[in-house]
C-alpha cells in the first residue's frame, strides 16, 4: 500500500466493511452513520495489515480493494502463482485520475484458444446512485464499482493479444518510474510459458501518448460494464510533497497513490510476501 500510513479519503471510506450501525432506517444509511462504523473496522484494518496486504485477484470488496491495490496493479498474484503448464493471465489496469475512474481488465486463457475477461470499473461513489443502492443489506454498493464478464474467442483473444503487444509491453519495464494516482497511467501483467512480465506507463510521456488510447479503443468491444471511459487529458502534477500535508474539509489526509517501478513489477512498501 504506497498510500502507507496517510490513506486518502476513497481509501477511508473503502474502510466501512459491511456493518450496519443501529438507527438505520428505511433500508438506508447516512454518510455519518457510515462514518460511527470507522473505529471498529480499524481494528480489522490493522489485523488484515500484519496479514501482509497479498493481493488474491479483483475483488468488490472496497476495504479488501484498499489494503491490496498495490500488489494488485504489480500484478503479484500473478506473479507469485506463475508456473509452467498454466493457462496465460493478463491483467491490465488504467488509472484515470483515482477518485475518478480506474479500470481493471482481468484476462485469462480458456482451453478453446479462447479467454475470459472480467472488467471492474471504479469511480466516485455516489450515495444515490440507483445501480447501486446503498442499504442495510449492502452499505458498501456505491463503492463497489461497475463488474461485467465477456468469453472472448480465439481470434478475439489473439487480437487483443495483439495490441498488449503495440504497446511495447514485451520490452523491460521502465525502472524508477512513478505511477501517481492523481494522474494518468497503464499497467500490464501477465504469465505466459512460466514466466511473468510487468511493464507500465506513465503520463505525461511520449510512450504513454502512443499506447493509452488504442488499448482503450482495443479493449472497449469486450467492455460491457456499460461505463464510459475516461479518456487521458493533460493533467498538471503538483510536487507530491504537497499532499502530505494535504486535509480535505472533514479533516481526512487526503493523499493519492504513488507506486514506483522497480524490477519486473513495482517496488512494494511491504517487501516481498513469500
Amino acid at each position: 500500500m504506497s498510500s502507507g500510513l496517510f490513506p486518502n479519503k476513497l481509501n477511508l471510506l473503502d474502510s466501512f466493511g459491511s456493518l450496519a450501525p443501529h438507527g438505520a432506517t428505511n433500508g438506508k444509511l447516512s454518510v455519518m452513520q457510515l462514518k460511527k462504523s470507522f473505529p471498529a473496522v480499524s481494528v480489522l484494518a490493522a489485523v488484515l495489515l500484519l496479514a501482509g496486504c497479498a493481493a488474491v485477484g479483483p475483488t468488490d470488496d472496497p476495504f479488501m480493494r484498499s489494503l491490496t491495490w498495490e500488489r494488485y496493479v504489480g500484478g503479484d498474484d500473478i506473479d507469485r502463482a506463475c508456473q509452467a503448464g498454466q493457462p496465460e493471465r493478463y491483467r491490465l489496469v488504467y488509472n484515470a485520475i483515482e477518485e475518478e475512474q480506474r479500470r481493471t481488465y482481468d484476462l485469462s486463457a480458456m482451453v478453446d484458444g479462447g479467454a475470459m475477461l472480467e472488467v471492474q470499473v471504479i469511480g466516485r461513489p455516489a450515495l444515490n446512485d440507483p445501480k447501486n443502492p446503498i442499504s442495510v443489506r449492502d452499505p458498501l454498493a456505491p463503492w463497489r464499482g461497475q463488474r461485467a464478464m465477456y468469453r472472448l474467442n480465439a481470434t478475439e483473444y489473439a487480437a487483443l493479444k495483439q495490441a498488449i503487444g503495440a504497446t511495447g509491453f514485451e520490452t523491460p519495464a521502465p525502472e524508477g518510474l512513478f505511477l501517481r494516482g492523481d494522474g494518468f497511467y497503464w499497467t500490464a501483467s501477465a504469465c505466459r510459458d512460466g514466466r511473468f512480465h510487468f511493464h507500465a506507463w506513465a503520463s505525461p510521456s511520449a510512450e504513454f501518448d502512443r499506447m493509452a488510447v488504442p488499448l482503450l479503443e482495443a479493449l472497449q468491444p469486450y467492455d460491457k460494464t456499460g461505463v464510459e471511459v475516461r479518456r487521458p487529458y493533460e493533467v498538471p502534477l503538483p510536487p507530491y510533497s504537497v499532499y502530505l500535508n494535504a486535509y480535505d474539509r472533514d479533516g481526512i489526509r487526503s493523499v493519492p497513490h504513488r507506486f514506483q517501478v522497480h524490477g519486473n513489477g513495482l517496488r512494494y512498501s511491504q517487501g516481498t510476501i513469500n
